[in-house]
């Protein structure tokens, strides 16, 4: 497995895994509260081009790649603070493809992060974490976030 930054060439993988990923919430929704679900029909997200394309630009979002293939990837965004001072990455989307979980996958993406992170000068990464998502929060635990009220999940970035 290889982890390589987010490409142009990666649009349709990373269409796909979005899409997988999202029936899967969507499914979970089913079986908890219909009217949950029926609100994540009705404003289903999708994924466009542009958004991609910000997500390609942004310098900080990454695939795995397996033979070739896109099997996950990390969308995030820097964001700085309001007087400039202190950086913070922003972690927006984290999949891997449903048949390939538990093999280390989210943790080698979280991993050239904070990689890029520490280089980058970066203080701090987050994420929301769905406190209905067990999967996510073992992710965040095992990669060293602290994962306040089961919703936020941050990790201060050590500086080389």
């Amino acid at each position: 497995m290889r982890v390589r930054l987010l490409q142009e060439k990666d649009f349709e993988a990373f269409k796909r895994l979005f899409d997988e990923a999202y029936s899967e919430y969507l499914e979970f929704l089913r079986h908890r509260s219909h009217e949950q679900f029926l609100e994540a029909v009705e404003e289903k997200e999708e994924t466009t081009r542009e958004g991609f394309d910000f997500y390609v630009q942004t310098g900080t979002s990454f695939v795995a790649e397996e033979r070739g293939k896109v099997i996950g990837y990390v969308a995030s965004q820097t964001i700085p603070s309001l007087h400039g001072i202190n950086k913070t990455l922003w972690i927006e989307y984290i999949v891997v493809q449903q048949r390939l979980r538990r093999r280390k996958i989210g943790l080698a993406l979280l991993s050239k992060l904070l990689d890029y992170a520490r280089q980058a000068g970066i203080d701090k990464l987050c994420a929301t974490i769905n406190p209905d998502n067990p999967v996510s929060l073992q992710l965040a635990l095992k990669a060293g976030f602290d994962v306040k009220d089961w919703k936020i999940a941050t990790h201060d970035v050590e500086k080389p």
